[in-house]
């Protein structure tokens, strides 16, 4: 099984304007979607813009206590689980 997204760089929540473990934003980062894990309704939610296996440029990752959102380029101002997301082979994963 492939590790979730890593949250490295992206927003934290409560520390704002922080960024978590790394002050390197993200944005540029390549993941692809699991069509696995996180809620049903999120899942749904993702499979009517995308299928599994799909590579997206992120563009933001929010970083909250009990969830993450992730925000692509591809598909600005929406927001989707981190949990249904890997890193694409030879990006950052430290599954935080």
């Amino acid at each position: 099984m492939r590790s979730v997204m890593s949250l490295t760089g992206g927003l934290d929540m409560y520390h704002y304007p922080g960024r978590y473990k790394s002050s390197v934003p993200p944005e540029g980062r390549k993941v692809v979607f699991l069509d696995d894990n996180g809620y049903d309704i999120e899942r749904e939610h993702a499979r009517e813009l995308f299928a599994k296996g799909t590579e997206l440029t992120v563009k933001e990752i929010y970083v909250g206590g009990s969830n993450s959102t992730v925000e692509f380029m591809e598909y600005p101002g929406k927001k989707f689980n981190t949990v249904m997301f890997a890193d694409v082979e030879g990006g950052t994963s430290d599954a935080d």
